[in-house]
């Protein structure tokens, strides 16, 4: 079993909301937290050195007047990442740099919940709001590049194509998955697809038509572009909402996802009959952030509200 050796963890001080290891440095860990769970309070960016030796250690820390609700690494510099803020704003650091940000994006007008670095172009992110919009960016320039309005309620995730350069997915607290092609101004799918809000959602990163949502309703769904009136497959096993869901770099079928019911789920969509192949409960609060090794086969990273990272 993978809990056979007992997790690393951190103490962030902080209730984690995103985690995110980076696509240069297979030791280096990136985590937004915000204080007094995001309602009010400062934010900190934790940059860190996971060592199976020596543990988990801060490399570089950015405090933020606000809760942080997300991060990403940028896919053009190593030292590069990019924070999702509840003042609206989206700050870039540089960790070879100050405690300032290099930039900072400010249009939206209500607190930040997403952003992704485009992982094909390298050239871009998106971010989603709770304003309902979703904008696209280049770290270049300090306007937003496009901004897509289609979502009639809070937008929770927004996910670029693993493989498609000018595909990303967003959903939001309407029900809706939508697709999205930068090229055009308008998204080129829409699915309904919980009854309820879908907090969210990632692509598969070896068939570029299927994606997973998980939702407040506690389910996940898996899609396929190619046929949308009905899901594919739908994976129960959480007890809460589903905050948090990621299909496996290193296999078609795998996938995780993390629950306000304080669990971790591995699934594999390989074995139909009993898809869910272990449950963890490392955290003692809801778990809110979750990303998969890029490197290491397997290798989980959680954050969540009990102020802890956990390795695993």
């Amino acid at each position: 079993s993978r809990m056979a050796m007992p997790p690393m963890q951190f103490k962030t001080g902080f209730h984690g909301y995103s985690v995110e290891w980076s696509p240069w440095d297979e030791r280096r860990l990136a985590c937004a937290t915000a204080q007094h769970f995001g309602i009010i309070g400062n934010g900190r960016l934790f940059v860190l050195d996971v060592d199976p030796q020596r543990g988990i250690t801060v490399i570089r820390h950015f405090d933020t007047a606000d809760g942080l609700y997300d991060c990403a690494w940028s896919e053009e510099n190593e030292n590069h990442l990019i924070s999702a803020s509840g003042d609206g704003s989206i700050k870039l650091w540089d960790l070879t740099g100050p405690q300032t940000p290099l930039q900072s994006f400010e249009e939206h007008t209500r607190e930040v919940y997403s952003v992704d670095w485009n992982l094909i172009d390298k050239g871009n992110f998106v971010s989603g709001s709770w304003d309902h919009s979703v904008k696209l960016w280049s770290p270049l320039r300090r306007e937003s590049l496009q901004t897509y309005t289609e979502h009639r309620q809070v937008v929770y995730s927004t996910i670029w194509s693993p493989i498609l350069p000018c595909n990303f997915a967003s959903v939001a607290g309407d029900g809706s998955l939508k697709i999205w092609d930068v090229r055009v101004n308008k998204s080129t799918h829409t699915i309904y697809a919980h009854d309820n809000e879908v907090l969210t959602c990632d692509w598969n990163k070896y068939n570029e038509d299927v994606i997973v949502t998980g939702s407040v309703d506690k389910s996940l769904k898996i899609w396929d572009l190619r046929s949308t009136a009905r899901e594919i497959e739908t994976l129960e096993g959480h007890n809460y909402a589903v905050r948090r869901v990621k299909f496996s770099p290193h296999s078609e079928t795998s996938l995780a996802s993390c629950s306000y019911d304080m669990s971790t789920i591995i699934w594999d969509l390989g074995r139909r009959d009993d898809p869910m192949v272990e449950r963890t409960d490392v955290h003692s609060e809801f778990v809110v952030g979750l990303d998969y090794h890029l490197f290491q086969d397997g290798q989980l990273a959680t954050c969540s509200w009990d102020e802890t990272v956990s390795v695993f």
